[in-house]
């Protein structure tokens, strides 16, 4: 994706495309995995960025809906962007919806994000039990392609 591709992205949500912010945008969406706060971190050694930026720069993510938070095993937060999410405001799709499913390999502890099939959907149960659900987390555990 492009840099224009990118600001357009954060000015849509209600941001200022920076260079930091726009760095970080390229770097998560074009990550097949959730990373931590120093994975991100470590990908930029040659321009340290500000810690406090950093952190301050993916809660703006997650808070307009551009990126998402997922816990790992150990509690810790990893923050990812689903390719499917990421369309500028106003096109078909361009609501973040956590609509994918996270699977966490056993073996490496990387978190991927899946699709969500249909029958893993679960706004059905309010129809069929009567419960409504404001949120919720599929967690699928196995071992990924690389460890297998």
């Amino acid at each position: 994706m492009s840099e224009q591709f990118y600001s357009e992205i954060l000015r849509e949500h209600g941001l200022k495309a920076t260079v930091t912010r726009l760095r970080i945008l390229e770097l998560l969406s074009e990550s097949k995995v959730a990373m931590s706060h120093s994975e991100i971190s470590d990908c930029f050694d040659n321009e340290k960025i500000d810690k406090v930026t950093l952190y301050r720069t993916l809660n703006a993510f997650v808070e307009c809906g551009i990126a998402h938070k997922v816990a790992n095993e150990d509690r810790n937060w990893l923050y990812a962007i689903f390719d499917k999410d990421i369309k500028p405001n106003g096109t078909e799709g361009s609501e973040h919806k956590h609509e994918h499913a996270h699977f966490i390999c056993s073996a490496c502890d990387k978190i991927y994000c899946f699709p969500v099939v249909e029958e893993m959907k679960f706004n059905k149960l309010k129809d069929l039990m009567g419960f409504k659900i404001d949120q919720h987390e599929i967690r699928l555990h196995g071992t990924c392609p690389v460890c297998q």
